[in-house]
């Protein structure tokens, strides 16, 4: 039998009661993320055999989080976690977003996975960091690393966070303009170019970004970005107690 990562044991011991999993990691995220979380009346959380490469998946429609058998560790239920609670999964004309603009919605999903394992289980974020067993490593890197540089420049995690967590008594399109304007950033998920098929909004965030900083900060940090986006080992571009909270 294959070596269990540590992280991925702690699991092994409880599989018998994954709602309690779901309570716990749903509080994990609360405290981590400060702010309320609303997820979906009714949320439910099972287990299947794998169908694809996918570790786990969530099911908007259904509110269904789902684990695949023994190809999941703690990071992929609070990834799931997440996306139950997110606004691209809860407000459903926001569900294009999500369809169409996977790169940027699941890179921001497992930046924010990341940040909940450093608060709150620091052996699985160092797991999920050095990628030493696949089940538990980073998903999307490219898209995370971006979020990582873009934390410690110019935006706060609790922006990030206001912009993805679903909240009923907030106007989420309202929250997206003060978003844009407080970074002073040009608008990067619903406004598509003409050739929206071939500039992603990963790319278009990274450039608003960049346009952002330059004006900003100048081009002295806006090279400091680059270098944490493209060069710096991951250890440093998502160390959280780095970044502007």
């Amino acid at each position: 039998m294959e070596y269990a990562p540590p992280c991925r044991n702690l699991f092994l011991r409880k599989i018998h009661n994954l709602n309690h999993l779901l309570n716990r990691t749903s509080s994990d995220i609360r405290e981590t993320l400060n702010t309320r979380i609303f997820p979906p009346k009714n949320l439910k959380i099972t287990l299947e055999p794998r169908k694809s490469i996918a570790r786990g998946s969530y099911s908007p429609k259904r509110k269904l989080i789902t684990l695949y058998n023994d190809d999941w560790c703690r990071k992929t239920l609070i990834h799931e976690t997440l996306h139950a609670i997110s606004a691209f999964s809860q407000i459903p004309k926001l569900y294009n977003i999500y369809d169409h603009e996977r790169d940027f919605v699941e890179g921001l999903t497992e930046f924010l996975t990341g940040y909940v394992l450093f608060k709150k289980h620091k052996n699985c974020y160092e797991e999920w960091i050095e990628g030493r067993y696949p089940v538990c490593s980073i998903s999307y890197e490219n898209f995370v690393r971006l979020f990582g540089a873009v934390a410690q420049i110019l935006i706060p995690i609790s922006d990030l966070v206001k912009l993805y967590v679903y909240n009923p008594n907030v106007d989420w399109y309202a929250e997206y303009r003060r978003f844009l304007n407080n970074h002073n950033l040009e608008d990067f998920l619903l406004r598509r170019p003409a050739n929206k098929r071939i500039v992603t909004s990963h790319t278009l965030f990274k450039h608003a970004i960049e346009t952002a900083i330059r004006k900003k900060l100048g081009e002295e940090t806006l090279n400091e970005f680059r270098d944490l986006l493209y060069e710096a080992p991951l250890s440093e571009v998502l160390n959280y107690s780095y970044m502007l909270k």
